[in-house]
């Protein structure tokens, strides 16, 4: 079942739902809008390999913006903190609006367990060259009650590498080796 904008309000007021920093402006019927932080990692290598950590470069997206190019995978956090707890999930998607410019916010990754704490990292990448900017509304998360009791949550369960993460960390997949 998809929270309202009611529900949400109340979810973030019982501590069930939380999203640091939260402003009102950014609530929608039946989601919230989140932003985008300046700091930026992409891959420093041209393969990649699911068992070795991956060299990565960082830099910011200066305040006139930065231009994505297609063929690369950025990878970028958004300012707010964002965890669920109890009997809620949620799932990050992408503004209609940066669809319609051609912008994949996600690749894969757009599910958040109950009981995962942390920044997002957005695995974005692009049709045609496109100009992003700091602070800027970047996708939307919408929260959903869960049915049953939940036996490990993501805070719980053994190997949760992305726990309490703190602005973009890149693929942790080699731990699973």
């Amino acid at each position: 079942m998809v929270l309202t904008d009611g529900e949400i309000l109340k979810n973030i007021k019982s501590g069930n739902i939380v999203i640091d920093p939260f402003d009102t402006k950014y609530l929608n019927p039946n989601s919230v809008d989140l932003t985008l932080n300046r700091v930026c990692k992409i891959y420093d290598t041209d393969k990649l390999d699911c068992k070795k950590p991956n060299q990565t470069k960082t830099f910011a997206i200066p305040d006139d913006g930065f231009e994505l190019q297609p063929g690369e995978l950025y990878l970028y956090s958004c300012n707010e903190r964002i965890g669920v707890k109890e009997n809620i999930c949620a799932t990050v998607m992408g503004k209609s609006s940066l669809g319609r410019l051609g912008l994949d916010i996600h690749v894969c990754a757009g599910f958040i367990d109950t009981g995962f704490e942390g920044s997002l990292v957005l695995e974005m990448r692009v049709i045609k060259p496109l100009t992003i900017y700091p602070d800027q509304k970047i996708c939307q998360v919408k929260f959903e009650y869960t049915v049953g009791k939940v036996l490990e949550s993501y805070d719980e369960k053994s190997g949760s590498k992305y726990y309490n993460q703190s602005g973009v960390v890149e693929s942790q997949m080699h731990k699973n080796f």
